[in-house]
C-alpha cells in the first residue's frame, strides 16, 4: 500500500466509524489513473455507491456536449420543449443549469419524504414532480434568483432525451462511460439494478424509521433527473476528464465555470469562503485549495462528493459512503485536499 492509500484510509477511518461501506479516490495528475482505497478493507473489489446529486455535473456535461454538436443552444429559451410551463418564453437552459431560473424544489416538501417512506418502490412519475413543484408557480421570474431545484434538472434530462433521440441511461452510457472507459458507471432504472451497490442500511424507506437496505426497497425514480452509480475511482476519472478537455469543447467548459454567487454566508468552521454556482458545479474561487469545482450528492443509504482543486495542479478527488448517519462525504474531500496542499 503506498503512502498516499494508506493516508486516505485513515481519513476513511476517521469518518466512518468502522460502520458499513466507504471509499475515496485521487486523480493527482491529468490522465493518471486514480488511486483508490474502500472500506471494510476485506472487499476484494472497490464497491459502488449511488452519486445522487452528482449527476447533475453529468446532466450539465450531456447538455454541453449538444451545444458542441450544434443540436441546442444553452441560451435558447424553454418554449421549444415545454411551451406550457409558466414565463417559459423567459426561462433558459443555462437558468436551469445554474439554478437561477426559479424552478422550485421538491426537497423542502414534507409530502415527498413521506412518500417515500410510505412507498419507497413506486416513484413519483415525472407529472407529479411537476404537479407538486412548479405546476403550483415559479419561486421568482427567471434570472432575478438563485435557487437550488431537482426539477430544473428533470427538465434538463428530458431536453436531452428529446434532442438526441435516446434515453438518459443510453447517453450516458454512449457519451461518458465508454469514451472514458468507466466500466462500473452506469444508471441504475430499478430496484433490482442497484443489488450491485454496497449495502446501505437506510431510516427513510420506512414509515417507523427502522433500518432496511436501500437495494432492495429504494426506486432509483425518486430521483427526479436520474442517478448515476459508479465506484468513486470512476467518478474521480470522470471530473479530471472533464477538467482537462477529454469530454468537452474548451468554449462549454469557460460556460461551465462561469459563476453566479449563492445567496449564503459562510460560518467561520465552514471551509467554502465564497459558495457559488457554475453549470451543474458547486464552486469556490476563494477556498483554501484554490479554485474548486465539484458537487456533493445524498439521499436514502448513500452520500458522495467530487471536486477538482485546480488551485493544486489539476488534482480531483472523489469520495461516497454507503453510512446515512454521521459520514460526511465532503469533508472527506476536503482533508484528501489538505494532503495535496501541505506539499505544495
Amino acid at each position: 500500500m503506498s503512502g498516499l492509500t494508506a493516508t486516505m484510509r485513515g481519513i476513511l477511518d476517521r469518518y466512518s466509524h468502522g460502520r458499513g461501506a466507504a471509499g475515496v479516490a485521487v486523480v493527482q495528475r491529468p490522465g493518471e489513473h486514480s488511486h483508490a482505497t474502500w472500506l471494510p478493507s476485506s472487499l476484494p473489489d472497490e464497491p459502488t455507491f449511488l452519486a445522487y446529486s452528482v449527476t447533475k455535473t453529468i446532466i450539465a456535461v450531456l447538455i454541453l456536449l449538444l451545444q458542441d454538436n450544434g443540436r441546442l443552444d444553452i441560451d435558447e429559451n424553454l418554449m421549444r420543449w415545454f411551451p406550457q410551463l409558466a414565463l417559459s418564453e423567459q426561462m433558459s437552459l443555462r437558468q436551469l443549469l445554474n439554478h437561477t431560473a426559479g424552478v422550485p424544489d421538491y426537497g423542502p416538501l414534507p409530502q415527498y419524504h413521506e412518500a417515500v417512506r410510505v412507498s419507497p418502490s413506486k416513484p413519483w412519475s415525472t407529472e407529479q414532480f411537476a404537479a407538486e413543484t412548479f405546476g403550483k408557480g415559479l419561486r421568482f421570474p427567471p434570472g432575478t434568483g438563485w435557487a437550488y431545484s431537482n426539477p430544473g434538472y428533470m427538465l434538463l434530462k428530458q431536453i436531452a432525451e428529446q434532442v438526441a433521440e435516446a434515453t438518459f441511461a443510453e447517453l450516458v452510457a454512449q457519451r461518458i462511460a465508454e469514451p472514458l472507459n468507466l466500466r462500473r458507471l452506469f444508471v441504475p432504472q430499478s430496484v433490482e439494478d442497484l443489488s450491485t451497490l454496497a449495502p446501505a442500511p437506510s431510516r427513510l424507506l420506512s414509515v417507523d424509521r427502522a433500518f432496511r437496505d436501500t437495494r432492495d426497497y429504494y426506486h432509483p425514480g425518486w430521483v427526479s433527473h436520474g442517478v448515476v452509480a459508479s465506484p468513486p475511482s470512476e467518478l474521480a476519472t470522470f471530473f479530471d476528464a472533464l477538467f482537462h478537455g477529454r469530454l468537452i469543447s474548451s468554449k462549454s467548459l469557460n460556460e461551465m465555470t462561469t459563476l453566479v454567487p449563492v445567496p449564503v454566508t459562510p460560518s467561520a468552521a465552514d471551509r467554502l469562503r465564497k459558495p457559488s454556482q457554475g453549470l451543474g458545479l458547486m464552486a469556490d474561487p476563494e477556498s483554501p485549495w484554490g479554485s474548486v469545482w465539484g458537487h456533493n450528492g445524498g439521499g436514502p443509504g448513500y452520500t458522495a462528493s467530487a471536486f477538482h482543486a485546480s488551485g493544486l495542479g489539476g488534482v480531483s478527488v472523489c469520495a461516497m459512503g454507503a453510512i446515512e448517519e454521521g459520514f460526511d462525504a465532503e469533508e472527506v474531500v476536503f482533508d484528501v485536499l489538505d494532503l495535496f496542499l501541505s506539499n505544495t
